[in-house]
């Protein structure tokens, strides 16, 4: 009962790897279906331009690629924010409220 269609077995032989069905399924959760699908199908070696429309496709890519971007912005700031925390752990002055205190001529820094 089993049927052999050309071109079918290689797709069957590909697998796809951690990292893209990771991706994959960060868009299933966030809701984003249509860019799951677009990820499946770069992922399976296809080209999505052959199965959704050409506006489509550049809006996805378009809303996505901007979402990554921000991602990983937003990664480096906290990676550069708690690196300066570390740095500053050895103070107990947070530059924060030195900033807001510019008219004294004297600054002493006492304990709690």
């Amino acid at each position: 009962m089993n049927q052999n269609v050309p071109g079918i077995s290689s797709n069957l032989d590909k697998t796809m790897k951690n990292q893209h069905f990771d991706k994959v399924v960060e868009a299933i959760l966030a809701g984003k279906y249509s860019w799951a699908c677009v990820l499946m199908l770069r992922f399976a070696g296809y080209n999505p331009l052959h199965y959704i429309p050409y506006r489509t496709y550049n809006r996805l890519l378009k809303e996505n690629t901007q979402a990554s971007r921000s991602n990983q912005q937003q990664k480096e700031n906290l990676k550069i924010v708690k690196h300066s925390n570390d740095s500053r752990s050895d103070s107990n002055v947070s530059p924060s409220c030195l900033s807001k205190i510019k008219d004294l001529a004297y600054l002493e820094v006492v304990g709690k």
